[in-house]
């Protein structure tokens, strides 16, 4: 329970700019998933969410907090935005712009999250935090 604790105050105590935008994808991530809580897509969205914590957070415990953190949001947000784009053709409205959203953020984090697993690799492997 320890390392739960200490990985979310390392998680929610990165400085700035990170800290918006770990904003950002709660706020895409958790809040549209709970706001389109009926549909499949808003549930993929917290299981996602979810799940990729939960690698994270198993990684957190081996390794500490390092750029191979990003394996998490690779792991479970590759499928969840493959899935999203099959579907965003045959919705509208305002769901529609959260999954375009959802698509964009996750996107972007999936570059950033791509690069830190690389440079991990690479020999990188310095605690982030």
């Amino acid at each position: 329970m320890k390392s739960f604790i200490e990985f979310n105050k390392k998680i929610f105590g990165m400085k700035f700019p990170w800290n918006l935008w770990l904003g950002l994808l709660i706020l895409v991530n958790l809040g549209g998933g709970l706001f389109f809580i009926r549909t499949m897509e808003g549930q993929l969205a917290l299981a996602c969410l979810l799940f990729g914590f939960l690698i994270m957070w198993g990684i957190y415990v081996k390794k500490g907090f390092v750029r191979l953190l990003g394996l998490g949001h690779l792991i479970a947000w590759t499928p969840q935005i493959v899935w999203y784009i099959q579907v965003i053709g045959s919705t509208a409205g305002w769901f529609q712009y959260w999954l375009i959203s959802a698509i964009v953020v996750n996107g972007l984090s999936l570059v950033i999250d791509f690069v830190d697993v690389v440079r991990y690799s690479l020999g990188d492997r310095q605690p982030t935090g």
